[in-house]
């Protein structure tokens, strides 16, 4: 830690005496006798909100989210017994002249009867996934389903590219119906790996024309049995009562909060739930939970 007193009376001289903690330039001590009491004082706090604005940028600096993954899950729709794929991937890259990098959020799943996929494409903005691009695709199942949503951010606007209808962007930390996820295991990630029971989490979700609240809460401390070992994991539900949907999801803090089993009940009865079957953190698979995940 710093000491402001080291920063004031530190001598610049051409000797080797240097304030080791790389803060603001010292100051001769003999010209911060000369000062009265009065303005020490006041010398001495704004030396300290500078050092303390510095401190705050690096712990900023140093928020984390997931690494890329690439996680294969089985799928099961209605809990009909028939054979189906789900895939979640997270990946990113750097375009030109671009400040940050494009991150791709995608979740689709496949069987012989159906077909959807998911994507989101978004930046990262201290520490909050900000989404620019959201398309869903679904065939095969009742009515097809599409949409395209662009986020202008320059324009504070959604435009449903589809309908050529666009609403006001609200709020900064606008999230999409995929993104927001991501944006969960990122704030946990940033908590650590133990989160209090009872936790809650609120998303704002852009659907189309439609403003959602997602409320999530860390409900239980659970051990799964899955194809690669045991697996702790937090399981967390969407907590709102206005939902049609039961939402629950079951997050490993051991790997970054990796999505380990997911289930979704309409109140028509209508299930789909997805399990964990292969994982891979890094483009590194991981074969066995209890091994610990794999080193970036």
């Amino acid at each position: 830690m710093l000491h402001i007193n080291h920063v004031i009376t530190e001598v610049t001289d051409t000797g080797d005496r240097r304030d080791r903690g790389a803060a603001p330039q010292s100051l001769p001590a003999q010209w911060v006798r000369s000062l009265s009491k009065q303005a020490r004082v006041a010398l001495m706090i704004a030396l300290s909100l500078t050092i303390a604005m510095q401190h705050a940028a690096g712990e900023q600096a140093r928020l984390l989210h997931p690494q890329p993954f690439k996680v294969i899950y089985q799928a099961d729709y209605k809990g009909l017994p028939i054979s189906a794929t789900g895939i979640r991937e997270l990946s990113w890259q750097n375009l030109e002249g671009a400040e940050t990098p494009l991150y791709t959020l995608t979740s689709s799943a496949l069987s012989i009867f159906a077909k959807f996929t998911e994507q989101s494409d978004f930046v990262m903005i201290d520490g909050t996934a900000r989404p620019q691009f959201y398309r869903y695709d679904r065939t095969g199942l009742g009515r097809n389903k599409r949409i395209r949503l662009n986020f202008d951010w320059d324009q504070n606007q959604v435009n449903d590219l589809d309908s050529g209808e666009h609403w006001p962007l609200a709020d900064a930390q606008i999230s999409d119906r995929l993104l927001y996820q991501f944006q969960l295991q990122t704030d946990l990630l940033n908590q650590g790996a133990d989160i209090a029971l009872g936790t809650q989490h609120r998303y704002q979700i852009q659907d189309q024309d439609t403003l959602k609240d997602y409320i999530f809460s860390v409900k239980a401390k659970v051990t799964l049995e899955t194809p690669l070992g045991l697996v702790e994991t937090y399981e967390i539900v969407r907590s709102n009562d206005q939902e049609k949907r039961a939402t629950t999801l079951w997050l490993a803090p051991a790997f970054e909060y990796m999505l380990v089993r997911f289930e979704q009940t309409s109140s028509d009865g209508e299930n789909f739930s997805l399990a964990i079957e292969k994982a891979y953190l890094n483009e590194t698979p991981i074969t066995d939970f209890s091994a610990g995940a794999p080193s970036s």
